[in-house]
């Protein structure tokens, strides 16, 4: 048994690799030189900024789009509450005439829930906000940012028609003009 393990010890040292063959290995494995790690560093940095740009790209266009959509829902909701107050009023008080207003207010239909008393609704521009009083449901703030708020008594003779314009400051900036016909007046 010792024979046969020192046989294995002989054969291994015909086996070994020879001291300049062992040397070329230990090149290959050697760390990176100072000039391969700024080259590194240099391609990582200038991949590192791309990618940082086009997250800020996204981000930016996500945020635009996000206060673009606010802002025309606002809009759009503060323009269909004032078209059906309009069409359904009994009434309208200001603007008076067929001059430009920023105030609208106007009486609605008698409610049978209010003893068949009627309500005065009013929209007015405060503070950049478009702001609704509803004795129903209290004072609203409709959209918020707004540049003018205007309303034109287009007609006044019987339907009479009114021109509502609302414009946004921005970003980004908004301009929404309806005209509403009445059915009562």
């Amino acid at each position: 048994m010792i024979q046969g393990f020192c046989k294995s010890l002989r054969e291994r040292r015909f086996l070994r690799v020879p001291k300049a063959a062992r040397g070329a290995g230990r090149r290959a494995r050697r760390a990176m030189s100072l000039v391969e790690m700024l080259i590194a560093l240099s391609i990582f940095a200038i991949i590192s900024t791309a990618v940082m740009a086009m997250i800020t790209g996204a981000s930016n266009t996500y945020f635009y789009v996000n206060n673009t959509t606010n802002a025309v829902s606002q809009i759009e909701t503060a323009a269909r509450r004032i078209t059906h107050n309009l069409r359904t009023a009994a009434s309208v008080s200001a603007p008076s005439g067929t001059t430009a207003s920023s105030t609208l207010t106007l009486v609605t239909q008698n409610d049978p829930s209010n003893s068949n008393n009627p309500y005065t609704v009013t929209y007015t521009l405060t503070n950049g906000s478009l702001v609704e009083t509803d004795p129903r449901y209290g004072t609203n703030t409709l959209v918020t940012g707004v540049q003018t708020f205007s309303i034109t008594r287009s007609s006044t003779t019987a339907p009479t028609t009114f021109t509502v314009s609302i414009v946004l400051s921005g970003p980004p900036s908004l301009t929404r003009t309806f005209t509403v016909g009445c059915r009562n007046f």
